[in-house]
């Protein structure tokens, strides 16, 4: 029986949305895997059914004070795209000031687990406040020009020899029957499941905790002199006692090619694709009620509709040995099958440690694949 480290394991991924992306980069990453990601939508895609491209994407995480391994998850890609920031300009990140606005301060509020992760937190004084706000944070993040990060991931995993295949899967067991083109492997070993709202009626998961947030922004530009300012400031602002609930949150998130996006609505169960006029302009109102200095002159360049992939419970982060096909006695065609989706309007700023955990738990299926195998080739031969 061959050691798991010592040969290459052939993997084929469901989806590339910076999931499916983040996944693949991790693997090819390690060395003995080759890694075929199959996906509907491919990055420079704009497609309503493709998520990742209609980020805003800036790093804030919602974690609960008390949620440690949410907390790493997000600790882990902060500290990845900080890295990129600082040296890597390709790939779309930059640096700015995030704040955080309530129109009422919550009651027993406490300060964020990542007050010590972030450099510069603080209270923001009052007199700095924008009107109509009691309180608000702010603290050094980083913001992320999501198309620009797709095409960026995906040009390192084509430089690490990986491979990208438009296609449209139906079930967990097609997505293994994908063969990958070398001497020695033709089939897959390990299939991931990184197909985000997808799942809902993937043959083989059909998870019905799954389910659409339609968000809609408004694209901006503002006049060039406000640029410099405007590129330094990301916020996002909550109702009392709220943080990133049903219907309406504003929001402005700069890129580094100069646009802006202002948002924005979280409408559970809403599939409709086209942007609603009355919507754009009401969210407009509101980022120029709480900023206008900065945005009462931008210029509304088009308006945008993403559905988040959300899901009941949250998360689903899992590895196993598998065998998709059961047919009546041994057969020794078992896989490892694995799934990383349902990261509802945060896959960005959890998508490198969310790669990383299920990583981990693909390698620590590697011993019990070989031991089923081998023991299903025994069987098969009595």
């Amino acid at each position: 029986m061959p050691h798991p480290q010592t040969r290459k394991y052939n993997v084929n991924i469901l989806g590339a949305g910076v999931s499916g992306l983040s996944t693949a980069l991790t693997l090819l990453e390690k060395g003995n895997y080759s890694v075929k990601i199959i996906a509907t939508h491919l990055p420079s895609d704009l497609n309503i059914d493709y998520t990742s491209p209609w980020a805003g994407a800036h790093w804030r995480s919602f974690a609960d004070i008390a949620d440690l391994a949410q907390q790493e998850l997000d600790t882990v890609t902060y500290n990845r795209l900080a890295y990129l920031a600082e040296n890597e300009p390709e790939a779309g990140i930059m640096y700015l000031t995030g704040h955080d606005y309530w129109e009422v301060k919550p009651k027993d509020f406490e300060d964020v687990w990542f007050k010590r992760l972030l450099k510069n937190y603080r209270y923001i004084p009052k007199e700095e406040l924008p009107p109509g706000i009691e309180f608000g944070t702010t603290y050094t993040t980083v913001s992320i020009n999501s198309p620009k990060y797709l095409l960026y991931l995906q040009e390192k995993i084509l430089k690490l020899g990986g491979t990208l295949e438009r296609g449209t899967v139906s079930s967990l067991k097609a997505l293994a029957r994908i063969p990958h083109h070398n001497k020695d492997h033709t089939k897959a070993d390990i299939v991931i499941n990184c197909s985000g709202l997808g799942s809902r009626t993937l043959g083989g998961v059909h998870d019905h905790q799954m389910f659409p947030t339609r968000g809609q922004v408004v694209i901006v530009k503002v006049p060039d002199e406000l640029w410099p300012k405007a590129k330094q400031y990301t916020m996002e602002q909550y109702a009392e006692g709220s943080c990133m609930g049903a219907g309406t949150v504003t929001y402005v998130i700069p890129r580094d090619n100069g646009e802006i996006i202002l948002g924005g609505t979280m409408e559970h169960w809403n599939y409709q694709e086209a942007p609603c006029e009355l919507t754009t302009k009401a969210i407009f109102e509101r980022v120029v009620a709480t900023k206008p200095d900065l945005f009462s002159k931008a210029t509304i360049l088009r308006s945008c509709v993403g559905l988040r992939p959300n899901r009941c419970g949250g998360v689903r982060i899992s590895a196993a040995v598998d065998q998709l096909d059961w047919n009546e006695g041994w057969n020794p065609n078992v896989l490892v099958v694995a799934h990383n989706y349902g990261h509802a309007g945060f896959g960005f700023q959890s998508s490198v440690g969310c790669a990383n955990k299920i990583v981990e738990q693909i390698e620590g299926c590697l011993e019990e694949l070989e031991s089923v195998r081998s023991q299903a080739r025994t069987m098969a031969k009595l």
